[in-house]
């Protein structure tokens, strides 16, 4: 497994190696945000948490790729630092063609990494590989689902992640709304335990289109839900947070 995913990395590089050497600009787009968050009432450890979180994405002539990297203040233990990876290759884009269903939008070959600094005796990694669909949703910023292998190096066996994204922008109003998340459910395989269910839907007020900067800040809440967390039964996390996001 971790060879596959080591072998589509290195496919994404060597693509890229050659848009750059065709002295094209690299990023057809891209996007920046710096979260905010702060919850109580974490399971296995502090329970009061505040996390700082950059998340990038952009696009490329044969994909996207995806990354955040989060830091998780903890009175339990060291400053916990986690980051996921998700380099995307574009069907439409190496093809030219459209999918023939008009509801869908793109296919694509998807691979993962999520890595973490704790805990510091093995720290966390595991790795992903699989396909995605996007899908043309009327008033969505847009709408995928992958489904994809999971293979983490503490967990002997290997197993299936299937991860629903979303982004719909709404108002009240004069008020401008994003409604923004994604849900992440991962078989006992993948686990090594039980299948778990890991959501964190956002709810957030554009701010900053009250002062003629839309799409600039956002406040609002973020809802974390983890059934069974770390294939752990029974072990279920509800923690609302405080959230304020910074687009760039």
């Amino acid at each position: 497994m971790t060879y596959y995913i080591y072998r589509f990395i290195l496919l994404n590089i060597m693509l890229s190696m050659s848009y750059i050497a065709n002295a094209e600009p690299f990023f057809d787009w891209t996007n920046n945000n710096i979260q905010l968050l702060h919850g109580n009432d974490f399971k296995l450890g502090d329970k009061t948490r505040s996390l700082l979180t950059f998340e990038h994405v952009n696009g490329w002539r044969y994909g996207e790729n995806f990354l955040f990297i989060e830091f998780i203040n903890r009175d339990d233990s060291s400053t916990e630092i986690y980051g996921e990876f998700y380099p995307r290759l574009s069907w439409s884009k190496i093809s030219g063609q459209t999918p023939a269903l008009a509801f869908i939008k793109d296919f694509s070959l998807v691979g993962g990494y999520n890595a973490g600094n704790l805990p510091k005796s093995d720290p966390y990694k595991a790795y992903l590989l699989g396909a995605g669909i996007s899908f043309n949703v009327p008033r969505m910023d847009f709408f995928t689902l992958d489904i994809q292998a999971f293979k983490a190096d503490n967990i002997r066996t290997t197993g299936i992640q299937i991860t629903p994204v979303w982004s719909v922008p709404f108002q009240v109003g004069s008020l401008h709304f994003l409604f923004k998340g994604y849900a992440e459910w991962q078989s006992e395989k993948a686990t090594g335990g039980s299948s778990t269910l890991l959501t964190q839907p956002q709810l957030l007020l554009d701010v900053g289109q009250l002062l003629d900067q839309s799409n600039k800040f956002y406040a609002g809440i973020e809802y974390h839900y983890w059934h069974n967390k770390f294939g752990i039964k029974g072990l279920t996390e509800k923690v609302p947070q405080a959230m304020i996001m910074l687009n760039f």
